[in-house]
C-alpha cells in the first residue's frame, strides 16, 4: 500500500493497467488538510490491504477510482 498526492503518477498507473503491481486506486480526502490523496493497493498486500482505504478519520470520502480487471 502507498498513499500519494500526484495525479500524474495515478494516470500512468491507470494507463499501464497496473504499473508496478497496483491492483486498485482509491481517491480520498486526507485528514491533515482535506486534500485529495490517492491510496494505491498492490497485489502483494493481500486481501487485508484491499479494503484498507475505507471511511475513517484519516480517510474521508473514499471512492474507488480504478481497479485492475
Amino acid at each position: 500500500m502507498a498513499s500519494i498526492n500526484e495525479r500524474e503518477t495515478v494516470d500512468e498507473i491507470i494507463a499501464s493497467n497496473g504499473k508496478g503491481g497496483c491492483v486498485k486506486i482509491v481517491q480520498y480526502n486526507n485528514m491533515f488538510n482535506g486534500g485529495l490523496t490517492y491510496g494505491l493497493v498492490f497485489k502483494q498486500d493481500g486481501k487485508g490491504g484491499y479494503n484498507r482505504y475505507e471511511e475513517s478519520a484519516a480517510c474521508l470520502n473514499p471512492q474507488v477510482l480504478w481497479e485492475k480487471k
